[in-house]
């Protein structure tokens, strides 16, 4: 069999393997409840979710509150990229700044986003302003973290080599130490993806009046069932919608690392 007819096989049937778990679980949702094994107001039917998924999303609440929620989270992430890629490049070229900013790192580091939700609230309101930074938070320690870690990681022969071939510190940088850390640097990115949903999600709960964490707990306030389980797949298909564009980019940015790596066989 040709090759490439064999690859394209091969990765056909992965694609249909993946979406057999997803479907086995709503067929069992289905099952269950129509059976009547648990009461419709504790689990309603696939069906009936979905059912009012597809009014509010003709009725243009959930395209609404999705917009809203994910350009909160796209200005928290952005921020977190540009900022944590930028001083991680900082801590790693320089011992002094590294000094500088450890203690600070660390201190700020392991304490829990949602311990500063009063004092964000009490300094910025209740507002988008006070989301967007809690999201900046969540994302920019991975971020930062893993850009350090690839930069230090770099093999120091690269480095040998490429001094012994004349590269100055600027074509060391450009040429050998960024793009030789560049997997970890898009691992941190796509980490953050995750921790950026998380945590727009979980301040939306707690104080908000749009948003996708709002729409799943004001229908939670009113006892409607439906409406809880239909934000919660729009929460679950935006998330995986995210990984998926952020896998794309990775496999497109770093395609010559795929290629020399155990994945690209």
């Amino acid at each position: 069999m040709n090759p490439a007819l064999k690859t394209n096989n091969r990765h056909s049937h992965r694609t249909w393997r993946k979406f057999l778990s997803p479907i086995l679980l709503i067929l069992t949702w289905e099952i269950t409840t129509r059976a009547g094994l648990v009461e419709s107001w504790f689990l309603p039917g696939p069906f009936l979710v979905f059912k009012t998924l597809y009014g509010m999303t003709i009725s243009g609440e959930v395209p609404y509150h999705t917009a809203i929620s994910m350009g909160r989270a796209a200005a928290g992430y952005l921020a977190a990229a540009v900022l944590g890629i930028g001083l991680g490049l900082l801590i790693a070229w320089s011992i002094l700044i590294e000094d500088f900013f450890d203690p600070l790192i660390e201190l700020i580091r392991p304490l829990s986003s949602f311990a500063l939700v009063p004092i964000l609230f009490l300094w910025f309101g209740v507002g988008d302003t006070s989301k967007i930074i809690l999201i900046f938070k969540s994302c920019f320690f991975p971020i930062l973290l893993n850009t350090i870690a690839g930069i230090k990681g770099v093999d120091k022969k690269l480095i040998m080599a490429a001094k012994s071939l004349g590269a100055n510190e600027g074509q060391l940088w450009i040429r050998v130490l960024i793009p030789s850390a560049l997997p970890m640097i898009i691992t941190g990115l796509r980490i953050s993806t995750a921790m950026a949903m998380m945590s727009l999600v979980g301040v939306e709960m707690l104080s908000s009046d749009s948003g996708l964490g709002f729409l799943v707990i004001d229908a939670q306030r009113t006892f409607d069932t439906q409406r809880v389980f239909a934000g919660i797949i729009v929460l679950s298909v935006v998330g995986f919608t995210v990984d998926r564009v952020s896998r794309i980019i990775q496999s497109k940015a770093l395609y010559w690392h795929t290629q020399t790596s155990l994945g690209g066989q």
